[in-house]
């Protein structure tokens, strides 16, 4: 199968070296052209260093190149970035199903999903789940979520292997709500590792966070039984724990007393939880609920509040 991929990060790339490997023809968009010639020229993600991109591995910065005769299409970029990239693509799109593998909000708190359905006639998909690329592009075993309507089956069968495996929801709007949140949790565990506040108080914020992102969901929409499935309670034990978790390092150097905006401009790769908690400040207001940790976590990034304090009130 022809498949398309819009954006050339570490999730984006190990995509594509997972879907080569199923004996696919992959052509990968990416946005920084000196990048994208590097890895076509030199068959490797300077963010993925021990993988060498097979041959059947096409990379470039000319959209229309990477979608041209695509039978389905994944969208890998930043969430901020979702509604330009799909704007820009769209001219290069007929029917195919585009699986949104972002995670985050759009602008005034609005689905990926949405704003992807607003641009394209084809089906729209999301795949969400405890995956880190580091392990996924190593062949380690994984398992994902499959999200959406009539189509999912087939697709399913071109996406999953033996080292990843794919549970299927009909869940559009809780898996969204779960990927989002859950990277925002991710930063306040660092932080509360950064501080030295020991095993105890994570236990307390990850199981006070799943509940917290469970009514977010359920009052949006979702399921509940979506929050204790790979894409809820899966997602968060590995991105709230892991040394690969970009989320859980930004909220550990804050801890340490960095500036956040300092911590942000060293990373090579976007912590999608502060991107994310800006825009979930305000489903406060949306879904009126309370919010404690939501609310905690952006008056610790972004007020200077003590972390100790704000425990407190969690």
């Amino acid at each position: 199968m022809k498949i398309a991929i819009l954006g050339g990060g570490s999730w984006g790339t190990a995509l594509a070296v997972h879907l080569a490997r199923n004996n696919n023809d992959v052509k990968v968009w990416e946005f920084f052209e000196k990048q994208a010639q590097e890895m076509q020229e030199t068959r490797v993600c300077k963010l993925l260093p021990e993988v060498k991109l097979s041959e059947n591995i096409f990379i470039s910065h000319k959209m229309e190149e990477v979608l041209a005769d695509s039978e389905f299409i994944l969208l890998v970029v930043p969430s901020d970035k979702v509604e330009s990239t799909i704007s820009t693509a769209k001219e290069f799109i007929s029917e195919q199903s585009i699986v949104i593998c972002s995670k985050g909000f759009g602008p005034d708190l609005k689905f990926l999903s949405d704003i992807v359905a607003e641009k394209v006639s084809g089906s729209v998909f999301c795949l969400y789940g405890p995956t880190h690329a580091e392990e996924v592009c190593k062949e380690m075993f994984s398992g994902i979520v499959l999200a959406g309507g009539k189509g999912k089956d087939e697709l399913m069968k071109v996406i999953a292997a033996d080292n990843l495996k794919i549970d299927l929801s009909d869940d559009l709007i809780g898996v969204q709500v779960s990927a989002a949140l859950k990277n925002i949790l991710a930063v306040f565990v660092g932080v509360l590792d950064g501080m030295g506040l020991g095993d105890n108080a994570k236990a307390y914020i990850m199981t006070r966070g799943l509940e917290e992102i469970k009514s977010v969901g359920v009052a949006l929409g979702g399921k509940a039984e979506t929050f204790y499935g790979l894409a809820g309670i899966g997602d968060m034990i590995v991105t709230s724990t892991s040394a690969h978790s970009r989320n859980r390092s930004v909220g550990v150097e804050v801890g340490k007393g960095r500036p956040l905006q300092a911590v942000i401009d060293e990373m090579p790769m976007v912590a999608e939880g502060v991107t994310t908690l800006k825009e979930a400040i305000g489903l406060k207001k949306k879904t009126g609920l309370e919010l404690p940790l939501i609310t905690g976590l952006y008056e610790i990034l972004f007020d200077g509040k003590d972390p100790r304090e704000i425990l407190k009130k969690i």
